[in-house]
């Protein structure tokens, strides 16, 4: 018994040490590249890219995020340039922002400001960055994401998430997963796995960007007044999604007789 108990310390011990180790590794490899580029820069260029990232979603109608995700999620996570390092020892890091929709108007709030971490094991060289795009169904996860460290997987059951406006949406599919992930590379979107990656809070971009200090559930709750004109814009983005979804709707009620 104890040694099975020193194995599970030692397996543990193991798997925080390739973590830190996997962070330093990114860091070595970004270290050469300018700030900007691989931190996602400030809070201003973070949400200018989310914007450019969220557009190619509508813009790209059978390689996206199916609409019936987007019409219907309770929050929204978006990664710009999101780099991925390892010799062995693998990395992931990148800055991001947090949107989530009323759950009473429908309407969208945000952003409040993230970070995204994670290490894995196994043979990896090299560095890549793409998007990340984390489409959140249910309140459960959007609350999870106000924690400070949130780890995909653990607290929330995260999936690869269909790919095309028409994919299939049953009931079953919804109920799967609380998350479903999404990366882009040349313009492309696929699904991703993220089992084990980490969030957490960026407080200082947050108070960078509204010029003050709020916390993330102030901001998701539309307790900023006045917000800055770029939030305003992605916001505003995806409150089209969801007339777009409710004009939908309207037009087959009429079809079938019910209005």
């Amino acid at each position: 018994m104890e040694g099975f108990s020193g194995c599970l310390r030692e397996t543990g011990a193991v798997q925080r040490a390739s973590r830190l180790l996997g962070i330093a590794l990114v860091a070595a490899f970004l270290a050469g590249a300018p700030g900007a580029a691989w931190s996602g820069g400030g809070p201003v260029e973070r949400v200018r890219a989310a914007l450019d990232v969220l557009s190619q979603v509508q813009d790209i109608p059978e390689q996206g995020i199916p609409e019936g995700l987007l019409s219907s999620c309770q929050g929204i996570a978006v990664f710009p340039s999101v780099y991925k390092a390892g010799f062995f020892i693998g990395a992931r890091y990148g800055r991001g922002v947090l949107l989530a929709r009323d759950p009473y108007s429908g309407r969208w709030h945000g952003p409040a400001f993230l970070v995204l971490g994670g290490a894995s094991l196994g043979w990896q060289l090299g560095v890549q960055a793409t998007d990340l795009v984390l489409v959140i169904m249910n309140r459960r996860g959007v609350d999870a994401f106000l924690q400070n460290n949130l780890t995909l997987g653990g607290e929330l059951s995260v999936a690869a998430g269909p790919v095309g406006r028409k994919a299939n949406m049953s009931t079953d599919i919804t109920l799967k997963a609380e998350v479903y992930s999404y990366s882009r590379s040349k313009g492309f979107f696929a699904g991703i796995s993220l089992g084990g990656a980490y969030i957490g809070q960026d407080y200082g971009a947050d108070r960078q960007f509204y010029g003050k200090t709020y916390t993330p559930a102030e901001i998701l709750r539309g307790k900023v007044p006045n917000p800055p004109e770029l939030a305003r814009k992605l916001t505003g983005m995806l409150d089209k999604v969801g007339a777009s979804r409710d004009a939908a709707g309207q037009k087959r009620r009429v079809s079938h007789g019910e209005l």
